[in-house]
């Protein structure tokens, strides 16, 4: 079984959304992790950063994309899962990923942002992506 992990991280890029081909959602985020320390001044100091890939998958990677963006900082309790790959110089590399059990925005140092729900067509930009077409009812959706 995977390790479980709980963290804080701040998101250093826009969520990079990609579509498999049966149309499942799923979001990269490239996250920070790192410690503040206090030096021998006394003052705060950041620690060496480890920076890391959060993925997710499904709704909950379509609902992620529309809620956070760089400089968001996220709460994430997930898998860490290893990945091997090869880089443009044919060098064999290794890192670790973590896999999304649960994410929320940290709202520590932020408020949240209240998400683009609906484009101008009335589906949000993840189910415009997804080919979803504006349901016409008047009638409530429950």
């Amino acid at each position: 079984m995977l390790p479980e992990i709980i963290g804080e991280f701040g998101i250093v890029q826009d969520p990079d959304v990609k579509f498999a081909e049966s149309g499942k959602c799923w979001v990269k985020l490239r996250c920070v992790a790192k410690d503040r320390k206090r030096d021998s001044n006394g003052e705060w100091a950041d620690g060496d950063p480890i920076f890391i890939d959060v993925l997710t998958f499904g709704k909950s990677a379509e609902n992620l994309a529309e809620s956070v963006a760089k400089g968001d900082t996220v709460l994430v309790k997930g898998r860490l899962a290893p990945s091997n790959w090869t880089d443009k110089e044919g060098n064999e590399r290794k890192d670790m990923k973590i896999m999304v059990d649960e994410i929320a925005v940290s709202v520590r140092w932020n408020p949240a942002k209240a998400p683009s729900v609906l484009s101008d067509s009335g589906v949000s930009v993840a189910q415009a992506a997804l080919g979803a077409t504006p349901v016409q009812s008047d009638s409530a959706p429950f």
